[in-house]
């Protein structure tokens, strides 16, 4: 059975062409000088990160680069026994019905370095189908089942458009901040976050139905023993935010099962580099699934890795170009 893990805009969504027009590759610039770190409380550093993640989805649209998406696939004894690779042109997909609402859009190239057929004639023929649907969601849901088509077991999307989703105004009440300190990251004074759910919240749903709650959520499918089912499953993690600018050079993102001693069943690391646009952007972001069992001791579960997957990205380039989806040479 395939799970599925998705982040995604509650609003409208999505009936516009798209473009991976080819366009200049920018050149990263280089990191200002690093000036004295001013006393800041914490609910500053978690306010303008918050702003700044605004920022970052608002620039982020229109940008494209190449994805290459790896999945690994463990055994019981944590040997690699299965690996797929999938090449994309990656498009932030930015919607024509609602200006707040963007997708991630794949038009799938290659996969396990084989050329998929008649990729750029399939991508004509998705866009025409795409203007024919009737309905917003089943816009949305099209362009997932057409981007994740070769994906296995585990089926991910929106990783790229909300960073650092518990700053976002309608999740950062429901987790508790502490600030860690600071360290030196890629030349850089940062803030080290770390933040932990406290409460449900509809935004943040486990194995259920969708809420229909308007904001931005995040979706989790997950394999869970019958007896941990009822236990809350929270978000946990770090953020390493810039202390200049307050933008979010890395995350390490938990979804833990809350026994006396929590049960990691995800884990997310985003890491993030500059760009010519203002903020930075994703260079690559791993995932990784693991079996939760019970050990020889009924009272307690043991957790190893059962799926990796790695995306990684090429320098972004940004396309003004409303035409039709072709493919890179």
């Amino acid at each position: 059975m395939i799970r599925k893990i998705s982040y995604v805009a509650i609003t409208i969504a999505l009936t516009v062409a798209a473009a991976f027009a080819q366009t200049p590759m920018p050149t990263a610039q280089p990191s200002p000088q690093i000036s004295p770190t001013p006393v800041v409380s914490l609910e500053t550093i978690l306010t303008e990160a918050e702003k700044q993640t605004a920022n970052y989805r608002e620039t982020f649209k229109d940008l494209l680069a190449v994805e290459t998406k790896t999945f690994e696939k463990y055994g019981k004894t944590g040997d690699l026994k299965d690996e797929t690779v999938i090449e994309s042109n990656f498009f932030v997909y930015q919607s024509s019905k609602d200006e707040k609402t963007s997708s991630e859009l794949r038009n799938v190239v290659k996969v396990n370095e084989k050329l998929v057929p008649d990729s750029q004639a399939r991508a004509d023929r998705f866009l025409a189908e795409l203007q024919k649907t009737t309905t917003v969601e089943r816009e949305l849901e099209k362009i997932q089942d057409e981007g994740l088509r070769y994906d296995k077991t585990v089926e991910i999307s929106g990783l790229t458009l909300y960073e650092a989703i518990a700053l976002l105004n309608n999740l950062r009440p429901v987790f508790d901040f502490k600030l860690l300190g600071t360290e030196n990251y890629q030349s850089r004074e940062v803030y080290v976050v770390s933040y932990q759910q406290t409460r449900r919240s509809p935004f943040i749903t486990i194995n259920e139905k969708k809420s229909k709650e308007q904001g931005i959520k995040a979706d989790f499918d997950v394999s869970l023993p019958g007896s941990l089912k009822k236990t809350d499953t929270f978000l946990r993690g770090k953020l390493w935010i810039d202390a200049q600018t307050f933008q979010i050079w890395r995350e390490e993102r938990q979804l833990a099962v809350q026994t006396a001693t929590p049960i990691v069943v995800q884990e997310t690391v985003f890491e993030y580099a500059p760009s010519e646009y203002g903020i930075l952007v994703p260079k690559k972001i791993t995932f990784t699934e693991n079996s939760i069992k019970k050990t020889d001791n009924n009272n307690e579960f043991s957790a190893m890795k059962n799926t990796r997957v790695n995306f990684d990205y090429s320098k972004f380039r940004k396309t003004n170009v409303d035409v039709q989806i072709v493919d890179e040479p």
